[in-house]
């Protein structure tokens, strides 16, 4: 005796499920290229010109990820006294963790390398980024941040009491961030 199976559920178990990222819909404020499995932007030589040709940057494809896209990812604020040494205050930095966002372009468990607009770039390990939980802040005070001031983006760390560690994350805590090369 045979069991017929319905088509549907033929098909869904015959057919691979594609996942793919969706296009921004606004600007990109941030890029992840390298080693990404999820990309929704096409790969980029040389001589392409703009910011990330100014800061020669090249990919295979790469995640972009506009406003909406990284609104759409669980927020979390952490407030830290920043500025320039002669006018340090408190602020309050929100937007999502940088796992997530790793996560989301198909990087988890990599390095994550984020490049600033100037093209100051560091160095963060995948197991930092999931023991010390830094977000990749879209806000300040909740406005959004804009380019000129600390944004479109920047990595913000928890404070933490261990002074060496947070001299090494002072470092880590880009600013003017528009792209994170992954390894």
């Amino acid at each position: 005796m045979r069991l017929a199976l319905p088509l549907s559920l033929l098909l869904t178990t015959a057919m691979p499920v594609w996942a793919d990222m969706p296009a921004p819909q606004g600007h990109v404020l941030l890029t992840l290229g390298g080693a990404v499995t999820e990309t929704n932007l096409p790969a980029r030589g040389e001589n392409d010109g703009g910011l990330l040709g100014y800061l020669e940057v090249q990919h295979d494809g790469a995640a972009g990820l506009d406003a909406a896209m990284l609104d759409g990812l669980e927020q979390v604020e952490i407030t830290i006294t920043y500025g320039p040494e002669d006018n340090q205050r408190d602020i309050a930095f929100s937007g999502p963790r940088l796992s997530d966002v790793m996560v989301l372009a198909g990087a988890e468990g990599k390095t994550a390398k984020p490049m600033a607009m100037d093209g100051y770039q560091a160095e963060i390990t995948w197991d930092s980024i999931t023991a010390h939980q830094p977000i990749v802040a879209t806000h300040a005070d909740g406005a959004p941040m804009g380019i000129g001031g600390y944004g479109p983006t920047m990595i913000v760390f928890p404070p933490i009491d261990d002074e060496d560690l947070a001299q090494e994350q002072a470092g880590q805590q880009v600013w003017a961030l528009a792209y994170i090369a992954v390894e």
